[in-house]
This record gives structure tokens, C-alpha cells and sequence, in this order.
């Protein structure tokens, strides 16, 4: 390609820098920059110059240590906000902790616990669907969205679960027009993608509502039950514009990220039989044939090692960034007010001077690394880090471990023959074209 050179080494075009291999390659680029350059790699995206900060230590100063120094205000951030409007996933300083604070009950503990079994209920009629060949990035995102649709909004309702994933995914698709274009109009401005945008909005609107008024006489265990009861420090009630946002925004980031690492670990499995083989062996001596419960998670720590693998080499939320607020030195690079900073858990996960054969899925790697706590800050950090660090992470955690604990008990897994699948970096790390594999069914132990 014109942006890569023969040897692979990316290079910047005459006024628009990285960005077309940005917009082609963005896996490719990242890694290649890093490669290329190392700690703090430069880059340039049409005007805006910045810099891809691998190595963890600096990716802690980012995150933790000197995150004062840094806004989240990006472009993907000022999409986002465009359409979720002030909650938990776009706002900063005060505001932010307000948001968190509010919305972190309906992750406790107890919560959690509660939540299990309803997710192994909704697995298992998922699963019972199950014959022959199966589109798994589908099946995993339809999983998941019943799922969070249930245990979170509190509805069993499927047109609104369905209309929830319609909408949701007409969202995303929004943002990502937003951050390929070359051109930004005004918010207010009627063109065709504001236009686009204030119709997706109003369905949002209209299913928080419809979420709101099931909940107004009878309260349950869901977020939407603990948002209509939470209440700001002075003792007023969130208005509904609020508890739809923080609704869009657990939306949004509750199925599609637990899909992608589902739908990954799946391809890994598929192509990796002695893996498949040892996690179903755990999965039969554990469970001895019956569902899944909460306090089985504990004594399934293979099934935890073969997602935090899977999500080593395919994390989800693949890219993050900031923006300099103050001149600074970030390793032996000086900083400037206004430039960018990308970080990728992708590439940090996957450096060869952190990861022994860091190409290689090996969910053994984590007996070791657990054993001897020997994996250092942010070279493993699939849900962010800090302060900001991912609220639902423990949900998701639940989730994605009674899901696979699941399907290994109840099926043997092949690869449709003749695919071939490629990332597919959204917002989050999807499957291109998808992922086709037959699901044999195998006798409970």
C-alpha cells in the first residue's frame, strides 16, 4: 500500500499524515509505529500531530499518575458525546464522579451474584437454539444484548430488546462516519448526518422512556429501578435525560464489548483443539453436568485464563486517547498543549519485550503470571486503567465466564472451513465478515 513502505514501515503523507492508513489499517499502523519508533511513537493524522504511547510505565503516567495533565476531550469523545449526552462515559473531573457514583451500585457484589442467574437462564434458551452451523459474532451479540437487556434494563420485553440492538448499532454506525470524515459540520447544522443522528436519538429517547415508565410503579434489581432511586448529594432525583444517558451509555458499552471477546475466544478455540479440549475437561469436573452458578467462578480458572488471553491478543476496546493540556515531558518526549496521545492496549499486549511468544494464544501463560504475580501495571489492561478503569468490568467478567463455561459444557466447536477472518476495528474489535463455526453438541458429564 502507498502508506506503508516495502519494508512495512509506515509512512506520513503530504497533508494527510497516517490518516488514510489510519482509516485502511489502524492494527497495522499502531503496531508498525511502535515497532518503528518505539516508547513514544509519532504520528499524524491530517493536522493533528501526536504520539502512540506503548510502554506500560507511560501508559500508567497517562492513566494515573499525571492524568491531570490530559483531557479525553478526542474526536471519538466529542462523537460520543453527541450522542449520549453528560454520563459516566462522557464526562471529566467533578461531573464524572457524580456520574460514577450513581451508577456503580448496579455493579456490587450482591448485585452481581443476582445477576448469574438470570444470565445462565438466558444462555441456556439461547443455546437451545443451537443446530449444525452457527454465525457466532451474531449469535454472541444477540447473547449478550438479551443479556444486558434483562439483568440490566430489566425488560423481557423482545421488540424493545430488538429495537435496543437496531438502534444501538444505527449509533455506532453514526460515530464511525463521524470519525472517518475528512470534514466535520456543526452539530446544529441540518445535513444529512445531523439529520441521521437526531433520528437515532429520538428512538433512544423514546425506549429510555418506555424503560422508565415499566419501572415507575414497580421497582426490581435492575439499573433502571436503581437510577429512578438514586439520588445527587443535595437529595434531588436524576431528571430523565440523565437516566437515559447513563441507559444509552451501559447500552452501548454492555453487549458489544462481551460479544467481541466472546465471538474471539470462540476463533481462538476454534483453531487452538487441546485448548478446547482442557477447558471442557475443566468445565465437566467443576460442574459435573449442571448449570453454572456465581460461586463456581472461582474454581473455573482456566475458563478465566482463556478469556484474558483471548482478550490479550483482541481487546475489545482496542484504542484510547487524550489530548495535552500542558507542556510536559512523557518519557524523553516533550509534549505540547493540543497534540494527541493514542494508546492501545492492542499493541502493549502484544510487544515482545512484555509478552513471551506474544503472538502465540496460550492461556497457560496465565497459571505462571497469576502464580508469581509477576505481570507488571498496564501490560495487560483490556478494561483501561485508573480512575476510569471500565465500571462494568466485574459484569463483565460474570458474564462472559458463565457464557463460555456454557458452551464448552454443552458443545464441541468447529471452523467452517474456507473462512477467512480479519479484525474489524470499530469502536470496538468486531470480526469481519464474521465467524462461521458447527456446533456439535456433546453429552453432559
Amino acid at each position: 500500500m502507498l502508506w506503508f513502505d516495502p519494508h512495512g514501515a509506515p509512512r506520513a503523507l503530504p497533508l494527510f499524515g497516517h490518516a488514510l492508513a489510519m482509516r485502511s489499517d489502524p492494527l497495522r499502523l499502531l503496531t508498525e509505529l511502535e515497532r518503528a519508533h518505539g516508547d513514544v511513537a509519532p504520528i499524524r493524522l491530517g493536522p493533528m500531530r501526536g504520539f502512540v504511547v506503548s510502554a506500560p510505565e507511560l501508559v500508567g503516567e497517562v492513566l494515573v499518575s499525571k492524568r491531570q495533565l490530559y483531557t479525553r476531550k478526542t474526536r471519538v469523545y466529542e462523537a460520543l458525546s453527541l450522542f449520549l449526552g453528560p454520563s459516566i462515559l462522557t464526562t471529566e473531573g467533578e461531573d464524572w464522579r457524580v456520574h460514577r457514583r450513581i451508577v456503580q451500585p448496579a455493579f456490587h457484589k450482591e448485585r452481581l451474584s443476582s445477576f448469574a442467574a438470570d444470565i445462565v437462564r438466558i444462555t441456556e434458551a439461547a443455546l437451545d437454539g443451537w443446530s449444525g452451523e452457527v454465525e457466532m459474532s451474531e449469535a454472541m451479540t444477540r447473547l449478550t444484548l438479551r443479556i444486558v437487556s434483562e439483568t440490566l434494563l430489566g425488560t423481557r420485553t423482545d421488540r424493545i430488546a430488538a429495537e435496543v440492538g437496531a438502534t444501538v448499532e444505527s449509533a455506532q454506525r453514526w460515530v464511525e462516519t463521524v470519525l472517518s470524515s475528512m470534514v466535520v459540520s456543526p452539530p446544529w447544522l441540518p445535513t444529512p448526518r445531523n439529520l441521521a443522528r437526531v433520528r437515532v436519538q429520538a428512538r433512544l429517547d423514546r425506549i429510555a422512556e418506555e424503560l422508565i415508565a415499566e419501572r415507575s410503579d414497580a421497582r426490581g434489581s435492575d439499573a433502571v429501578s436503581m437510577l429512578l432511586d438514586a439520588r445527587y448529594e443535595d437529595g434531588t432525583a436524576l431528571s430523565p435525560k440523565r437516566i437515559r444517558n447513563e441507559l444509552v451509555t451501559l447500552l452501548a458499552a454492555g453487549h458489544e464489548t462481551t460479544a467481541s471477546a466472546l465471538a474471539w475466544t470462540l476463533l481462538e478455540l476454534g483453531q487452538h483443539p487441546a485448548v478446547a479440549r482442557r477447558l471442557e475437561a475443566e468445565v465437566d469436573e467443576v460442574l459435573g453436568g449442571r448449570p453454572p452458578t456465581f460461586d463456581d467462578l472461582r474454581a473455573l480458572p482456566y475458563t478465566r485464563w482463556v478469556l484474558d488471553e483471548s482478550m490479550r491478543l483482541h481487546p475489545p476496546a482496542w484504542t484510547t486517547g487524550r489530548i495535552v493540556l500542558e507542556p510536559h515531558t512523557l518519557g524523553d518526549q516533550a509534549l505540547r498543549p493540543g497534540q494527541m496521545l493514542l494508546i492501545s492496549p492492542y499493541v502493549t499486549q502484544r510487544r515482545e519485550d512484555l509478552w513471551e511468544r506474544p503472538l502465540v494464544f496460550d492461556p497457560a501463560r496465565w497459571e505462571t503470571l497469576s502464580a508469581r504475580g509477576a505481570l507488571r501495571p498496564f501490560t495487560f489492561f483490556p478494561f483501561g486503567g485508573g480512575t476510569r478503569k471500565c465500571v462494568g468490568e466485574a459484569f463483565a467478567y460474570l458474564e462472559a465466564t458463565l457464557v463460555l463455561a456454557m458452551i464448552a459444557q454443552r458443545f464441541s466447536l468447529e471452523l467452517v472451513e474456507g473462512q477467512r477472518v480479519e479484525p474489524l476495528p470499530r469502536i470496538t474489535l468486531g470480526l469481519s465478515p464474521g465467524l462461521r463455526m458447527r456446533a456439535r453438541p456433546r453429552s453432559r458429564a
